[in-house]
C-alpha cells in the first residue's frame, strides 16, 4: 500500500485534474520554477531513499514532484509538508483526494 502526493508552484487549472495529469506524466498545466527544483533538490538530500519513489525520474524537475510514499515512509510527511511550505508549493493528496 502506498500514498501519492503531488506538488507544483505555478500552474493553472483544477487541482484534481493537475493531479491526475501528472500521474499519467503529463504536465502541461504546470509552469517551471526554481522552488521546485531546489524542494526537489532538498527533499533528495534529506531522504536520499526518496530518490525511488520520485517524479520524475530524471530531468530538471522544475515543474513537480510526485511522491508515492510506502507505508514505511509515510513518518516523512511532516518533514516533507514542511518543507514544500517553506517553498509555498501547492499539491494534492492522491488519499483524501484534496488538494493542501
Amino acid at each position: 500500500m502506498s500514498s501519492d502526493f503531488a506538488f507544483w508552484k505555478a500552474g493553472s487549472g483544477n487541482p484534481a485534474e493537475i493531479y491526475d495529469a501528472l500521474a499519467e506524466g503529463v504536465a502541461d498545466a504546470l509552469e517551471p520554477h526554481t522552488d521546485v527544483a531546489v524542494f526537489r533538490g532538498e527533499l533528495l538530500e534529506r531522504w536520499p531513499d526518496l530518490a525511488d519513489v520520485l517524479e520524475p525520474g530524471d530531468g530538471p524537475g522544475d515543474r513537480y514532484v510526485l511522491l508515492t510514499l510506502p507505508l514505511r515512509m509515510l513518518s516523512y510527511l511532516d518533514g516533507i509538508f514542511e518543507l514544500a511550505g517553506k517553498y509555498e508549493l501547492h499539491g494534492y493528496s492522491g488519499v483524501a483526494g484534496e488538494p493542501f
